[in-house]
């Protein structure tokens, strides 16, 4: 039997622990383990980011997800995730160099140099942007999820999802988004299978989206 949770801070650790098992080889693994709990700290650091897990019997976490809802356009997770655990990410690759050549960083080199433009010039762009912030129509987008590699195929996935739909329908939320690797073919047919849908792809990434009935 499993069971799911909203997640809290104490939750971290064990999240931590199964977000390295799900994704060994990735950039948050490779900057290390205060990166990563600092990264799902950020879930706990406003009141649009939520996170959930699923626990089995022995009251251990097996799978985790993550949401958030944009309040204004350029209102982003990677972002503000980045902005939130900028130190531990510098520490880490200042540990591991090697990490800022890693295939995953480049996407990610546009919202490094913005975030030390911030720093830089933070009162001018904290003027400029709330200028520029323009209302969007409500979302919740999947920002992360992960089942821990023992217990795919058994449920785990579904559940997550389930509560995440219903996390968003208690928020007054109806549409959902994501985004996933184009050749992560196991992944989009298990949200496709689910009702999710293509509605844009971009280079080698699916942005998928699903509404809920009102």
């Amino acid at each position: 039997m499993y069971w799911v949770s909203l997640s809290r801070q104490s939750d971290i650790d064990e999240i931590a622990f199964c977000h390295r098992l799900c994704f060994a080889n990735s950039l948050s693994v490779g900057l290390g383990n205060n990166y990563i709990k600092k990264m799902f700290g950020w879930f706990f650091s406003g009141k649009n980011n939520f996170l959930l897990h699923v626990f089995n019997e022995q009251n251990k976490i097996v799978g985790y997800c993550g949401g958030f809802s944009p309040s204004y356009k350029g209102d982003g997770s990677t972002s503000g995730m980045m902005r939130y655990a900028m130190k531990e990410a510098i520490t880490g690759a200042i540990s591991h160099p090697a990490l800022l050549f890693h295939k995953e960083v480049f996407p990610f080199y546009p919202v490094i140099l913005k975030n030390i433009f911030r720093k830089i010039f933070k009162k001018k762009i904290e003027v400029k942007e709330q200028d520029e912030k323009t209302a969007i129509d409500k979302r919740i987008g999947l920002v992360v999820i992960g089942v821990h590699p023992l217990y795919r195929n058994k449920g785990v996935f579904e559940l997550l999802m389930t509560r995440f739909e219903k996390e968003a329908f208690e928020r007054n939320i109806h549409t959902l988004t994501l985004s996933v690797k184009k050749d992560n073919k196991r992944a989009v047919n298990a949200y496709k299978k689910i009702g999710w849908q293509v509605f844009k792809e971009e280079n080698k990434i699916l942005y998928m989206t699903k509404a809920l009935a009102y």
